[in-house]
């Protein structure tokens, strides 16, 4: 489970590292994303342009069991996401995302992030239309994978991140082979990552532009 996220890129950077043609929105300069808020997201229209537009960070309805992280396997074995699998796919740009683990009265927040900088993680979008047909909004949710040595201390899961090759399949709206797509979902190498375990939940906002230096 991926508890939260961090987006601290100038969005000029993002707009250049993940190849994107058109801008609808993006926020930036934010050291914690939640589930059920608003976060940016890389995904391909019709006309074959990358766009980078806002999306609510899980899926509708929100109480679904993979409404926010949806694990790898169950993913692509449920028939329900085949459609949004093969045509709706989509990409989390980020800086770092953060774990929690609870004993007792005690949590304990481990932030991970790429030594390379900021990071693509897959995802799926849909967009939900309310009973009324007056309401719409687009949602997206991240994908997991198996969780690296580096992560696995921690949780059993972890976001499946993709390199530059990676994104570009994933994003590809010609490919629809299922077990390629699902291929790419797998634990990036735990040497390409860093761990800083913090002291309070509170110390991601009190580090402050420190959190966008990476080691």
């Amino acid at each position: 489970m991926c508890h939260s996220i961090a987006m601290l890129a100038d969005v000029n950077d993002i707009m250049k590292q993940f190849r994107i043609d058109r801008l609808l929105s993006c926020s930036s300069n934010r050291y914690e994303v939640k589930p059920t808020e608003s976060v940016s997201a890389v995904m391909m229209n019709k006309k074959g342009e990358r766009l980078l537009d806002e999306f609510r960070w899980g899926l509708m309805p929100f109480w679904a069991k993979d409404a926010v992280c949806g694990d790898r396997d169950s993913i692509f074995s449920n028939h329900v996401f085949e459609r949004i699998v093969r045509k709706q796919r989509c990409i989390i740009p980020c800086s770092s995302f953060y774990v929690s683990v609870t004993e007792g009265k005690e949590t304990q927040w481990t932030r991970f992030k790429m030594r390379s900088g900021t990071f693509g993680i897959a995802g799926l979008y849909d967009v939900w239309q309310a009973p009324s047909g007056q309401e719409e909004m687009r949602t997206c949710m991240m994908l997991m994978t198996d969780a690296n040595s580096l992560v696995s201390p921690y949780h059993r899961h972890m976001p499946a991140i993709l390199d530059q090759d990676q994104a570009e399949m994933w994003l590809a709206p010609e490919q629809r082979d299922s077990r390629l797509l699902r291929s790419l979902l797998r634990p990036v190498d735990d040497l390409l990552m860093v761990a800083n375990v913090l002291s309070s939940p509170e110390e991601k906002l009190e580090m402050g532009s420190d959190l966008s230096v990476f080691a």
